[in-house]
This record gives structure tokens, C-alpha cells and sequence, in this order.
């Protein structure tokens, strides 16, 4: 599979109550054992079949910290970032499929990104008993760029 950019999170990226900064957004860790099937066109985790999340004991979802929107006249791009996502110390036993950043809307969670693949070979990764942090590339999580 590839990464996604869900049609839902980015209209909710560009609606001002929900907007980056504005919304709570969060992350998850998909499981090597999900059957799921991302669509660019899901709108909700909630219903996304299939969808198996880690489930260690000390594995929790976490709120996206420090999210920026900057503009980079220079490179003629949006620049769309956050603070890398630190879950902590999570136990062995399992394997990270993909990290999924949501909108958190308080029920069905609108999905917005979905990486399983990276440039720092960190997906799928294998959970090692220590610190899992999701290291933002230093672009930003998201460059909208135009020619």
C-alpha cells in the first residue's frame, strides 16, 4: 500500500472549527494484523473495516502536539507540521502496520493521513519494550506545493 491523504481530513483541514491547530487531532498505530483496506475516501475510523489497533497495555492514542500551518515562499509550498508523537514505552508482542492521524470529532474519528511507508524504514516496525516516537521529516508532515 501507500500513504493516503483522505478527502474527509482534508476537508476538515480547511474548515475553520476543524482546522490544523484548531480541531484536536490525533494519532493511532495500526496493527499487523489488520485486514484493513484504506480508501482515500473513508470518512470515518470508526467504520474502517477491518481496522486492528495496537493493543499493549501502556499503548494509548496521542493528541498531536505543536500543529503549524506555515507558508515557504521561497519553495513556493504549505508547509503543513507537527511534534514528533511520542506513545512511550510499548511493550513487545506486536507489529506497527501503519500510523493513522485523525480528526478526533468525539465519536467516528475523520481519518486524514494514513503512512505505512517511510523513508526512515520505520514501518512495519516490530514493538521492542522501549520508546516508540513517530519522528516528523523535518518538510513536515504534509508540503502542498505548487509549480
Amino acid at each position: 500500500m501507500a500513504n493516503i491523504i483522505y478527502q474527509a481530513g482534508l476537508v476538515d483541514l480547511l474548515t475553520t472549527a476543524k482546522a490544523w491547530g484548531a480541531g484536536t487531532w490525533k494519532a493511532l498505530l495500526e496493527r499487523s494484523t489488520s485486514t484493513y483496506a484504506p480508501n482515500k475516501d473513508d470518512d470515518s475510523i470508526l467504520n474502517a473495516t477491518g481496522l486492528v489497533e495496537i493493543s499493549v497495555a501502556t499503548y494509548a492514542r496521542k493528541t498531536i502536539g505543536t500543529p503549524t500551518v506555515a507558508a515557504d515562499d521561497a519553495n513556493d509550498r504549505v508547509i503543513i507540521d507537527c511534534a514528533n508523537i511520542a506513545f512511550g514505552n510499548l511493550e513487545t508482542g506486536q507489529t506497527v502496520k501503519s500510523v493513522i492521524i485523525y480528526r478526533d470529532d468525539g465519536g467516528n474519528g475523520v481519518p486524514l493521513l494514513r503512512v505505512d511507508t517511510d523513508s526512515g524504514a520505520l514501518l512495519p516496525r516490530a514493538l521492542g519494550g522501549g520508546a516508540f516516537t513517530v519522528t516528523i521529516d523535518t518538510v513536515g508532515l504534509i508540503t502542498i506545493a505548487q509549480a
